[in-house]
């Protein structure tokens, strides 16, 4: 779908950056990220993930396994959707070197 957009000239995407080329040209930094749609059998979902999205180096460190649209946590297999989480450019712009740094710190050490 991002492909159709890029060739329509409705955005820009550069590495991690995706920017519509409408109105005030807003950017967004992407991460891959999951979103669960239920478990792959239909039984209860024993981790209450289904109906959740989840930042995929987050999965991978709670030792997920992520294969195309399933992934297996723990003893439970679920069918999900692969994507991107957007977050504005221009809020992570403003911020200071202190809360960048404290960001970056627990985002990938907690």
């Amino acid at each position: 779908m991002l492909d159709s957009l890029v060739d329509e000239g409705k955005i820009r995407l550069e590495n991690n950056v995706l920017m519509l080329l409408a109105g005030a040209r807003p950017s967004f930094e992407l991460e891959p990220a999951i979103r669960f749609l239920k478990t792959a059998d239909g039984s209860p979902d024993p981790h209450s993930l289904v109906g959740q999205f989840k930042y995929e180096r987050d999965l991978k460190a709670m030792n997920a396994e992520i294969y195309l649209d399933s992934l297996i946590y723990r003893d439970c297999a679920y069918v999900v959707e692969p994507g991107f989480i957007g977050e504005k450019k221009e809020l992570l712009d403003g911020l200071s070197d202190t809360d960048l740094l404290a960001r970056f710190l627990l985002e990938n050490l907690f």
